[in-house]
């Protein structure tokens, strides 16, 4: 491969993980929002757990995968 091969490649890759996780982060939000829904008016007649859990779920997949995911992608420094 080329060099410029070698940062086209590189490049592509970054808007993927960066695509994955900001999806990571919508779909947490989302998540939130009906698990809250569930908990204040039981919305979509599930009960309050599936609510709590929905809510617990989504809290974790908004804070914490995204940056679980930027620390394992990280790029290595070349020096």
């Amino acid at each position: 491969m080329t060099p410029t091969d070698d940062k086209a490649r590189e490049e592509t890759q970054a808007q993927y993980r960066f695509l994955v996780i900001n999806l990571c982060r919508i779909s947490g939000a989302i998540m939130l929002v009906v698990g809250l829904a569930v908990i204040a008016r039981q919305a979509f007649g599930l009960p309050i757990a599936a609510g709590y859990v929905l809510f617990l779920v989504g809290m974790f997949d908004f804070l914490v995968v995204p940056v679980f995911l930027a620390k394992r992608w990280k790029s290595k420094p070349l020096s």
